[in-house]
């Protein structure tokens, strides 16, 4: 193997897959990135048997080869070079790395102890707009379960269907104490379909569309195809592959509320600092804090604990419906109001036994997020 890249090109295309390796000490392996000659140009690939990423990089190849190396090592070493021309030539000792008078070896193993990467054959898929998909992925996973004990809430919930306005996708995530719900409109239809995909492999979706740079031009969708046990989701020269979550999701709908006996639109940034002030006097371990809506008075945001005393915050807003109030776990209501947009949240409830939903105020946003009182 013989060839020629730039190093912006090397580095974007080794951080984009590194992420993907794993320490493992019966598999050494899969600390490893995979460097393939295909057609012309460098394919770089990692798994951690879960997660499989592939990266095509832009280069000049003089001999056809493929051998694996850790990743770490060469990414570092890789981000230390200056820009400009980098060689690649595979020799007796490993792999060697040549830059503006610098020559390194760099040992790995034989490209056939590598894992077997999927491969999908891409049929019917959908296009995803990168910029939405990578915010709709940041409003939605942080809510999905952390605990195996049920494994389809550890991932996020992907209903691709028909709605008012078009077609579109549904992220959903819950660990059964809050919900998050944020619809994505597509600009064209496609069959309906639904998958659970795992948080993780969500987020590294969403680093891929935030750090992914193309120099010949700007991509602006993601492919997304699946079949009944894998995804592939492409974004520009980069390809990740990944196992669904057996199972079925949970039909949280029916928790939705209809209606609502208060609803109080308050200033968002005012009410997160209320909820920060109150979280420092909450009882250890219970992370409560208790908010009372009344229409006269406006909205307090209160705690107390006996070891550290108490406060009480209001925040001015337009209140409509019944006095009520209900207690929550500000940990979770501070995730909610940090995912949303706009100046201010909606903050519907119907009493102090039932689930909260919060808002953003322009529907528009497709967003919903909803979270379970704490019962006194």
């Amino acid at each position: 193997m013989k060839i020629a890249c730039t190093q912006e090109n090397l580095a974007q295309g080794l951080s984009m897959v590194s992420h993907a390796t794993t320490k493992n000490v019966s598999l050494p392996v899969l600390g490893n990135v995979l460097l393939k000659t295909v057609n012309g140009s460098l394919q770089l690939s990692a798994t951690n048997l879960e997660i499989a990423v592939g990266c095509l990089v832009r280069g000049k190849v003089d001999v056809e080869g493929e051998y694996s190396v850790p990743a770490k090592l060469l990414q570092d070493y890789v981000s230390l070079l200056p820009s400009g021309k980098v060689d690649l030539e595979l020799k007796e000792d490993g792999l060697e790395v040549r830059s503006n008078g610098q020559e390194t070896i760099i040992r790995g193993m034989a490209a056939s102890e590598f894992p077997l990467l999927p491969k999908l054959a891409k049929g019917e898929g959908y296009r995803l707009p990168a910029e939405e998909l990578k915010r709709a992925i940041g409003q939605v996973a942080f809510a999905a379960s952390t605990s195996e004990s049920r494994p389809e809430l550890t991932g996020v919930s992907c209903v691709f269907g028909p709605a008012e306005a078009g077609f579109c996708v549904t992220f959903a995530a819950t660990d059964s104490y809050r919900l998050a719900e944020r619809r994505l409109m597509l600009s064209a239809a496609g069959k309906e379909s639904k998958c659970i995909v795992p948080t993780r492999s969500m987020l590294e979706i969403a680093r891929i569309l935030s750090s992914y740079k193309d120099e010949i031009g700007s991509v602006e969708e993601a492919a997304w195809a699946m079949t009944e046990s894998q995804l592939v989701v492409t974004f520009g020269n980069v390809e990740l592959v990944t196992r669904l979550i057996e199972g079925s999701f949970p039909p949280y709908q029916e928790i939705i509320p209809k209606g609502f006996k208060t609803e109080a639109l308050l200033p968002r940034t005012e009410l997160q600092k209320a909820v920060r002030a109150a979280s420092l006097f909450s009882r250890q371990g219970m992370f409560d804090i208790h908010l009372s809506f009344d229409p006269a008075t406006g909205a307090a945001i209160q705690s107390a604990d006996q070891g550290t005393g108490k406060t009480k915050s209001t925040v001015a807003g337009d209140i409509k419906g019944d006095a009520n109030a209900v207690t929550l776990n500000y940990r979770y209501l501070n995730d909610g109001l940090a995912a949303m947009g706009g100046d201010k949240v909606n903050v519907a409830m119907i009493d102090a036994g039932n689930p909260v939903l919060v808002l953003p105020e322009s529907e528009a946003e497709g967003y919903r997020y909803l979270v379970m009182p704490i019962r006194q």
